[in-house]
């Protein structure tokens, strides 16, 4: 008596490849980036307004001569 044994192999030829990793590491480090240049813009407006209120004389004097330089009064 003889036995045959089939085996079957496949075999994917040009695959694409999963890059969905590496385009999530991107993201997320291009997410935090555009936080940390927002924040840094935010901390040096708010530095700016405290300086111009304490050259200015306080915030009623920096709103007059905010509106004054606006309406050119």
């Amino acid at each position: 008596m003889t036995t045959t044994t089939r085996t079957r192999t496949k075999v994917n030829v040009g695959q694409a490849v999963n890059t969905q990793t590496g385009l999530d590491t991107v993201s997320k480090g291009s997410v935090v980036v555009m936080g940390l240049v927002s924040a840094t813009i935010g901390l040096w407006a708010t530095a700016c307004f405290i300086g111009a209120m304490i050259t200015g004389g306080g915030p009623l004097q920096l709103a007059q001569s905010w509106f004054s330089a606006i309406t050119g009064i």
